[in-house]
């Protein structure tokens, strides 16, 4: 049963069980996501062979849709009220839809042009509505579980950390998996990889739904909140704003990134062996990054810290482009650009445990699933827009499966060096306006304070 103490001064401390099992939550997410974020698009273009130039209206198109939705999912998870608590009953109810969902998004059916890019669009979409039944909640489940600080950091840590692990076994396992399952057949060896990563998936959220407690949740919100009222209550929280951007911009880098890397060792490097070493580095420095977080943020602040991080990161991510030739030097870039970015990814999970906190010290109201809903809401936008820049790109510079093309090659060099670093550069403005930092003990202090007055 959920523990409503909103208030309650004395805080325990979270067992490693538990902090074990919220991290779990985004290595069963990422099984999944990272498999779309990193592979769909090559999928759909090499194995389904759908025309390139249709692929990106359909990613921008679908993202955006369910993006729309997410909102209205944090309404939804403010407004639950079962025996399980407010945003744990979703981990295990829409989990399982989730999974075989992902697995018929890689089973395009061999239906003409046009039916295959009905069929793409409608299972697209069908994940993305699923993935926020699932990561909405959980991204509100952190605020309902500790009111610390340091705490959160750490949480946010073992989030990233579980995101990299699932990243990593999706990144350095999949071309392996399809070459060997499919025993010649090259979709039957997509559907089963898929099925795999899906049970997993399903198994960790069941995981993080048996070890997390929400404590700290207020009781389900009225039902005569309606969403656009609660919209106008976000919409006045000032520092949500500002990790709403910042999460936008990072999504958008990061799809982006995620998208290009398989075209540009194919056909920049000339190395299609680059592909398991280049993605399973981004999540590998992830798990680093999400050791190092806490003692660097505590140190540094969230606002200073990330604008160090991300300065480290746009110089070494612009050094990479003169070291193209000498692989040995480029990847030593790439490491330590990757590894400044991935540290000043983990803050964005607990900033938005702060709007929360600043929500409640503000207005009163809490709201942990439409808050929580923002990082869903920018994963979304951000990959819709970085999925659709690489699908536009590729097609502008007529790209062609197992063709060479310069200009191809110019295209997919320009969304590997350049769109990054213009990215890194404006979340660094975004960051600039965040002023929660050395808040929080005050917000906290004020909270209870009117909580005991409210009793008295």
């Amino acid at each position: 049963m959920i523990e409503s103490r909103p208030n309650a001064e004395a805080a325990p401390r979270l067992g490693w069980r538990e902090k074990f099992g919220y991290g779990a939550g985004d290595l069963a997410s990422n099984l999944s996501w990272n498999l779309v974020g990193g592979f769909l698009l090559y999928y759909y273009t090499d194995v389904a062979r759908i025309p390139v130039a249709a692929l990106g209206t359909l990613f921008l198109v679908a993202r955006l849709l369910d993006a729309v939705i997410d909102p209205a999912i944090g309404v939804l998870v403010d407004r639950t009220k079962s025996r399980w608590g407010k945003a744990r009953p979703y981990l295990v109810f829409a989990s399982l839809p989730f999974g075989v969902v992902g697995v018929l998004t890689f089973m395009v059916p061999d239906v003409g042009d046009s039916g295959k890019l009905v069929y793409a669009f409608v299972t697209y979409l069908t994940l993305g509505l699923l993935f926020s039944m699932v990561n909405v909640p959980y991204s509100a489940l952190l605020p309902m579980m500790t009111r610390d600080s340091d705490e959160r950091m750490q949480m946010g840590g073992l989030r990233a950390i579980g995101s990299s692990v699932g990243s990593i076994i999706v990144t350095a396992t999949t071309t392996p998996f399809v070459a060997w399952l499919g025993a010649g057949s090259e979709q039957r060896g997509w559907t089963l990889a898929t099925a795999i990563f899906s049970v997993l998936s399903v198994g960790f959220f069941a995981f993080t739904f048996l070890s997390c407690k929400e404590r700290y949740a207020l009781p389900a919100e009225s039902k005569s909140i309606g969403l656009p009222a609660a919209l106008r209550a976000l919409w006045e929280n000032r520092p949500w704003k500002v990790v709403f951007v910042y999460g936008v911009l990072n999504f958008v880098r990061l799809s982006l990134m995620l998208g290009v890397t398989v075209y540009f060792a194919l056909t920049v490097l000339r190395a299609p062996w680059a592909i398991s070493v280049l993605l399973p580095l981004v999540s590998g420095t992830m798990i680093v990054g999400g050791l190092l977080a806490a003692p660097y943020y505590r140190r540094f602040g969230k606002r200073r810290g990330n604008l160090q991080a991300l300065a480290v990161g746009f110089v070494a991510w612009a050094a990479m482009y003169p070291a193209e030739g000498a692989f040995p030097v480029f990847l030593t870039f790439y490491v330590i650009a990757t590894l400044a970015i991935a540290v000043s990814m983990v803050s964005m999970f607990t900033m938005v445990a702060d709007t929360v906190e600043y929500q409640q010290w503000r207005f009163g109201t809490r709201f942990e699933g439409l808050l929580s809903s923002g990082i869903s809401f920018a994963t979304k936008v951000g990959s819709a827009i970085g999925s659709a820049a690489v699908a536009y790109g590729l097609a502008m510079a007529g790209y062609r499966p197992g063709e060479e093309s310069a200009d191809a090659a110019t295209a997919i060099r320009m969304m590997f060096y350049g769109l990054p670093l213009l990215l890194l550069a404006a979340q660094a403005v975004a960051m600039a306006f965040w002023d929660l930092d050395g808040r929080h003990e005050g917000m906290r202090a004020d909270i209870d304070r009117a909580a005991r007055l409210t009793r008295a």
